[in-house]
């Protein structure tokens, strides 16, 4: 998601702090894991985490979802090969073969009739939730929450670019919390989100017309006004190592949500408009950032304006940097360079915008993506 400027401190507390030391899931838990064109070692990456998760397998059901015919065929010969390498042949774990995987959102409307859990949940590709996790999640659900995230950490990687996304992705997260704390409003994302069949039921059938269906989500959601909260146990997430595929990530972030509070809006409640009007307002001054910044050289307003867009920036990410759950996520070099780098990424904004007028729906995709054996940075739109 793309940040946003809100304040970052004090962010929302958790839904639960910790789970009941008698307590034990009796729910039935759904994972809806999507695939598409993904490398060995993600497949591979994801079956550990799987593996490895603390949640009774009876209760369990893993659907990993890949693409029917030729295209998903490298992608369901790797699922097999490396679910049979964990050696878990008592969880309920089967690769859905679907009818389209492009976009997600289509991929989850076919997989959703299969989930047979009280509690489903959408985990992507490259995320490894914690162990824990779901179990925390189905017990935050069981104290009257309809949907609760959690944090996705991203691996700092060797790169500069990484390590800033890193920082980045803590500021976005910890803006996010705050926002739910001083509006009531929660940006929901795509991913290491789990929810009630029911409260998915309010936003079923996904939009299938775009990239950024969560931010869908998070919009009907707030309309419907159900109580949402976050995790402690956080998923760790690839780290991004492109800064040219970072960027256009951000641009298909951007995009998605400014389509989705136009397509949304008439039929918002004020909730979900609270929660458009900070997010366009946000991206606005991003937009806004490098204008004023030329216009710095000649004009002594617009050094106020830039001087002020400055330091909201760098207020929120102090605000994140001043949390212990958010500072040792980035090292000191990478929380500095966070307000430099939303300066490069305000071009992420026009190209959104360019993106949408001339009608593109592609995805840009940050992970190495597999087909007939090559990789590359970036999947087109024919291809994702």
């Amino acid at each position: 998601m793309t940040d946003i400027l809100v304040p970052t401190w004090p962010v929302t507390p958790y839904a639960v702090d910790r789970l009941p030391s008698q307590w034990r899931p009796t729910r039935r838990l759904t994972l809806l894991m999507p695939f598409y064109r993904e490398t060995e070692a993600t497949l591979a990456r994801s079956a550990r985490a799987v593996a490895a998760l603390e949640y009774p397998p009876e209760l369990l059901q893993v659907l990993w979802l890949v693409e029917d015919g030729p295209d998903g065929a490298q992608d369901r010969e790797r699922a097999v090969r490396v679910r049979a390498a964990v050696n878990r042949p008592d969880l309920d774990w089967e690769i859905l073969r679907l009818p389209s995987m492009r976009p997600k959102g289509a991929a989850l409307n076919h997989a959703f009739p299969h989930a047979d859990g009280e509690v489903i949940a959408v985990v992507d590709a490259d995320v490894v939730p914690g162990p824990g996790q779901p179990a925390e999640a189905v017990w935050a659900l069981e104290q009257d929450y309809a949907l609760v995230q959690a944090d996705e950490v991203s691996e700092r990687g060797t790169r500069l670019t990484a390590r800033l996304r890193a920082a980045e992705d803590a500021v976005w997260q910890a803006s996010v919390r705050g926002l739910a704390r001083t509006a009531g409003v929660h940006v929901v994302a795509g991913s290491s989100v789990y929810a009630w069949a029911s409260t998915w039921d309010r936003v079923r059938p996904i939009r299938s017309d775009d990239v950024e269906e969560s931010y869908h989500w998070s919009l009907q959601l707030m309309s419907h006004g159900v109580r949402t909260g976050f995790l402690r146990t956080p998923s760790g997430v690839s780290s991004t190592e492109s800064a040219g595929a970072a960027l256009r990530q951000r641009a298909r972030w951007t995009r998605g949500q400014l389509r989705a509070v136009a397509v949304n809006w008439p039929g918002l409640s004020a909730r979900g408009r609270v929660l458009g009007a900070v997010t366009v307002g946000s991206l606005a001054a991003r937009a806004a950032l490098p204008v004023a910044v030329a216009a710095s050289a000649v004009s002594p307003r617009a050094r106020k304006v830039t001087a002020a867009l400055l330091a909201a920036d760098a207020l929120c990410v102090l605000g994140a940097r001043r949390s212990s759950e958010y500072r040792d996520r980035a090292d000191g070099l990478a929380w500095a360079l966070v307000v430099p780098w939303h300066l490069v990424g305000s071009a992420s904004v026009y190209r959104a915008l360019w993106e949408w007028a001339r009608g593109d729906r592609g995805w840009h995709s940050v992970r190495a993506v597999s087909d007939a054996g090559t990789t590359g940075p970036e999947a087109r739109p024919d291809d994702q």
